[in-house]
């Protein structure tokens, strides 16, 4: 069970699907109501120790395919995504300390939690930073974290945690651009794979990659193109890590 803390009843945001993967409410941070909010420095990764797929974006992808298999979410809006464990509802990444893998690659959306970017309405463009005030890496208590205002103002850490999570929204966007030229391209196909750990067998589905075969049929300049603006190589990452299958199968 993942540990939370305690929200004001006008803090509160109801647990529904509009609410982004991990988080349980989302609060625009302010000073008036949050002036003595700090962030804890060790980071406890408790809040991810139950979901086994995490979004990725395509900058990560270097990184995080020594790591993980990068599989496609199956869906109207093709997402990538890290297959960090086995089964539904456990990360194998997470120790029951809190502690993520030491050496594997910590996930930027991982990163970047508790705080998160919404758009402040449909007709405006400006992002208004938030975050879940239920998580326990927020406190209150002086002393126990790096304070997100200084008189009044955003401090250096919270404005280090705007930048982090802008450029992050960035990444995201490429991530898109990237995943919708795929599906045009009708690159994207339905995958499977049988993992075996110990005498346990579970079959992986509902998730999509892109498909060598497809790539194969490509046009030479629709080859060069994607090699050319850096796309073919991103490709490989994701179909090289899939390797990181063989992984499931040991304890």
């Amino acid at each position: 069970m993942v540990r939370r803390r305690a929200v004001p009843a006008t803090e509160q945001v109801a647990a529904d699907a509009r609410l982004p993967l991990l988080y349980r409410t989302l609060s625009p941070l302010a000073a008036e109501r949050h002036g003595r909010l700090a962030i804890r420095a060790e980071r406890d990764f408790g809040f991810a120790s139950e979901v086994s797929a995490v979004p990725l974006t395509v900058d990560e992808f270097p990184q995080a395919m020594r790591s993980y298999p990068i599989v496609i979410a199956a869906g109207a809006s093709p997402m990538p995504v890290a297959l960090v464990g086995f089964q539904a509802g456990r990360n194998d990444h997470v120790d029951a300390a809190g502690a993520w893998s030491p050496g594997a690659y910590i996930p930027a959306y991982v990163r970047r939690y508790p705080f998160c970017l919404l758009r402040e309405s449909q007709a405006s463009d400006r992002n208004i930073l938030c975050a879940d005030l239920s998580s326990t890496l927020l406190t209150e208590v002086p002393g126990e974290g790096t304070a997100l205002f200084d008189g009044g103002k955003p401090s250096e850490r919270l404005s280090a945690i705007l930048d982090f999570c802008n450029r992050f929204e960035t990444a995201m966007q490429r991530t898109r651009a990237v995943m919708a030229e795929a599906s045009q391209l009708d690159l994207i196909a339905p995958s499977a794979v049988t993992v075996t750990r110990g005498e346990r067998s579970l079959r992986v589905e509902g998730f999509s990659v892109i498909a060598e075969e497809r790539l194969r049929e490509l046009s030479d300049a629709t080859l060069a193109g994607l090699a050319r603006r850096g796309v073919l190589g991103l490709y490989t990452a994701h179909q090289l890590s899939t390797l990181n299958f063989s992984a499931f199968g040991k304890d």
